[in-house]
């Protein structure tokens, strides 16, 4: 007897749904966040497979932290072939 399972793919109209909720969730955590009343700079961090190519366009480094800062855990989806968590961490200058 030969068993086979089939692994469902996600819709692409699935996918995207999912991505569009994890970029309105960013967009609201401006409740939540600190205000910034001067310019200011983040980093937008991808940790990925040691395996995985990395594109041109980005550099490897090592992992980011905030020293005593706030971590908030957002939205979480997978594609079924990509997992991606989503998370904003901050420190004010108060803290």
């Amino acid at each position: 007897t030969t068993t086979t399972t089939t692994t469902r793919e996600k819709p692409e109209k699935e996918i995207m749904q999912e991505i569009q909720a994890i970029i309105r969730q960013i967009t609201a955590s401006v409740t939540f966040l600190p205000l910034l009343d001067r310019e200011c700079a983040f980093e937008l961090l991808a940790y990925t497979d040691a395996a995985s190519a990395t594109p041109e366009e980005c550099e490897e480094s090592d992992p980011k932290y905030v020293r005593d800062g706030v971590e908030m855990r957002l939205r979480s989806f997978s594609t079924k072939i990509h997992t991606v968590d989503a998370g904003v961490s901050y420190k004010t200058e108060d803290d």
